[in-house]
């Protein structure tokens, strides 16, 4: 062959290979077009070139609201600039070691956020769970984020199914007399052991849904007081109602939240002329009266 035929020859193929891009032999492309390629994995073994999804909430174990808590995460952004191309987002959920859910692909809500609602009965009361997420482009995943964890709500305190309590008067502090006489164990110091000021709380709680209902068989119109206009519900604090007159607060404890002494009740009525954490009613569901009116 001539040596002028040979050089024009080698010049075709360099220009082939060139606009072919080829690695070495490897046959893959060296500016790939997309944000996955084969021609090296990450150090997980994933082989999505993409950054890592950032969790965002909830973490560092804090206690969530609801069992289908939303879960946040910061987007993933593909390596390539530019590329066009729209990643997918995995969750996975644990209970320790154990795998509790994987979700399917979800798609980005925004461009720098995805959120994901755990489904319903998926989680339990009262446990620590962690998560993390990984990006997807097609079926081609990512490196998984760092695990983030938070805690399912407390279980609902039992219902206060005793009802209203025998009583001879419709004086409020006679009624506060019949209550604490029937439940002594509820007004006991509750300064040993865990969770003290909660135990003190429910107590009181249960005392003053006691109060209403007694209250109310013997013809008073009480309901339960909104603290201070918000949606909770005051602990020891109650609405009296009078008929052509203002709403009036009942303070029914003192000190409640001293759980190194006994509970006291009391029956302390304040009217428009004193702000004391001004009352705002909350209607009591019904109650069944019967036998409270039998007692002499």
């Amino acid at each position: 062959m001539e040596l002028r035929k040979f050089a024009a020859c080698t010049t075709c193929v360099v220009m082939v290979a060139a606009a072919a891009g080829c690695a070495d032999g490897t046959g893959q492309a060296l500016t790939p077009t997309l944000p996955s390629t084969q021609s090296a994995a990450n150090a997980d073994g994933s082989l999505l070139k993409a950054s890592v999804p950032t969790v965002s909430a909830p973490r560092s174990s804090v206690r969530v609201t609801t069992l289908t808590p939303q879960l946040s995460v910061l987007n993933a952004t593909p390596d390539i600039p530019n590329s066009g191309a729209t990643l997918s987002y995995q969750f996975e959920i644990y209970e320790g070691p154990t795998l509790v859910m994987e979700s399917s692909k979800v798609s980005p809500s925004t461009d720098a956020l995805t959120l994901w609602t755990v489904p319903s009965n998926t989680l339990e009361r009262n446990k620590l769970y962690s998560w993390r997420v990984r990006a997807f482009f097609g079926e081609t995943g990512g490196t998984w984020s760092d695990m983030a964890s938070f805690r399912t709500p407390l279980p609902p305190p039992p219902p206060n199914l005793e009802g209203p309590v025998p009583c001879g008067s419709a004086s409020g502090p006679v009624i506060i007399g019949c209550v604490a006489n029937k439940y002594p164990e509820k007004l006991v110091k509750t300064n040993a052991g865990s969770g003290s000021l909660q135990r003190r709380q429910a107590n009181m709680e249960f005392l003053r849904d006691r109060i209403i209902e007694t209250g109310i068989c013997k013809g008073l119109d009480l309901g339960r007081n909104f603290k201070r206009g918000t949606p909770v519900i005051s602990h020891d604090f109650i609405v009296l109602r009078r008929g052509g007159q203002k709403d009036a607060g009942v303070d029914i404890a003192s000190g409640y939240d001293d759980v190194d002494r006994v509970l006291k009740l009391t029956w302390q009525v304040f009217g428009p002329d004193r702000d004391y954490g001004f009352p705002y009613y909350s209607k009591y569901p019904n109650v069944d009266c019967t036998g409270v009116n039998d007692a002499q």
